[in-house]
């Protein structure tokens, strides 16, 4: 997918002059930041708000300032990519597209009953009206111990969503959707501008793997 070259300066440089978006000092701030229930305030909760723009960049910022990380003192190899995953990756992180209707903590051959999803994830069915911290459902992790694939918020993904190649893929489902959205075989998609607020992204820390466009 790359970085769809510089349409996402471009994009920057509009959105700093707008009056549409929040911009502080010359930096332009994902789109609730100053929201209580999504912003600044909450810092173990994941980022809502940003385009697939500013999380592919922030990646590349992480890789060139990584040597500053509080991650690099702790004897972690350098990694030669730090990008968001492939659905491919998210997928198998997940433990898998089968059954269709499983969610990414469900073992092979097992579906979580619909009235006990809320003990696992963060969906509209669990009333909470807002992105929760990013530890608050371990036993929502899949079996590779990966957290919150499904559920809390949706996850800008590195390849486009079809052939069109004209939006990106999201994975995952989030606070803001019911239960159906979080199963792992749901894909969902928008414009690599796009902001929302139950729209985030995770990142993939790779020392070996090559990105493949899907």
């Amino acid at each position: 997918l790359g970085d769809w070259g510089e349409e996402g300066w471009k994009w920057l440089q509009k959105a700093l002059k707008s009056e549409n978006y929040d911009v502080q000092e010359g930096v332009l701030l994902p789109r609730y930041w100053r929201d209580p229930r999504l912003g600044i305030a909450r810092k173990t909760a994941p980022v809502v708000g940003i385009s697939w723009y500013e999380a592919n960049a922030y990646c590349k910022w992480l890789l060139a300032n990584w040597n500053e990380l509080d991650e690099s003192k702790r004897d972690l190899e350098k990694p030669v990519e730090i990008r968001l995953p492939t659905e491919a990756e998210w997928e198998a992180a997940a433990g898998g597209l089968k059954p269709k209707e499983r969610f990414a903590w469900d073992k092979p051959g097992e579906v979580t009953p619909d009235k006990k999803v809320p003990l696992f994830a963060n969906t509209w069915e669990s009333g909470i009206g807002r992105t929760t911290p990013v530890w608050m459902y371990p036993q929502g992790e899949s079996s590779l111990h990966v957290m919150e694939l499904s559920g809390n918020v949706w996850e800008w993904q590195a390849n486009y969503y079809d052939k069109d190649h004209d939006s990106v893929a999201w994975r995952g489902g989030s606070w803001n959707n019911i239960m159906d959205n979080a199963r792992v075989a749901n894909r969902y998609w928008n414009f690599p501008y796009f902001r929302n607020l139950n729209l985030g992204f995770r990142v993939v820390f790779a020392p070996h793997l090559p990105i493949s466009e899907l």
